[in-house]
């Protein structure tokens, strides 16, 4: 009877533990961008990681003062953006240069992090993945 409730401890606290690994392990939009903020950024993409759980885009904008930061702009993961028939050349053409403006929600703690709403491209057009498209204002 002592061993039963040794295994039963011991395996209801293998459980727990496990079921807690994923949520440690991802995190929520809210409980990391402040959500009710939008901000936009308009700068140069220098990578994009296509990678799960979320893509990644690194753009780097020049601030007010000249000095230029590298934003990391979390999307969806792959296959959301695959199932919205975006692809990375989509987002990026590898060119050096491209210019992009994006509209996104900004990191509570103040990082040059942002969970990406809308990508937009000099030409006009653009990709909206998150949120209302009519809370975003125009970039032309």
């Amino acid at each position: 009877m002592h061993i039963s409730l040794r295994l039963v401890t011991a395996a209801a606290g293998l459980a727990a533990t496990l079921a807690a690994t994923p949520a440690v392990a991802h995190h929520s939009v809210p409980g990391t961008f402040k959500v009710a903020d939008t901000i936009a950024l308009t700068g140069t993409v220098t990578k994009v990681d296509w990678i799960n759980p979320h893509i990644y885009i690194y753009v780097d904008v020049k601030g007010k003062d000249g000095a230029v930061t590298n934003w990391r702009i979390e999307t969806l993961p792959t296959n959301h953006m695959r199932r919205a028939g975006v692809s990375r050349a989509d987002i990026w053409d590898g060119s050096p240069n491209q210019q992009i403006t994006v509209h996104g929600n900004p990191a509570i703690d103040g990082k040059p992090l942002l969970f990406l709403l809308r990508i937009t491209y000099p030409d006009g057009h653009y990709i909206h993945l998150y949120g209302d498209p009519k809370a975003i204002p125009s970039t032309n």
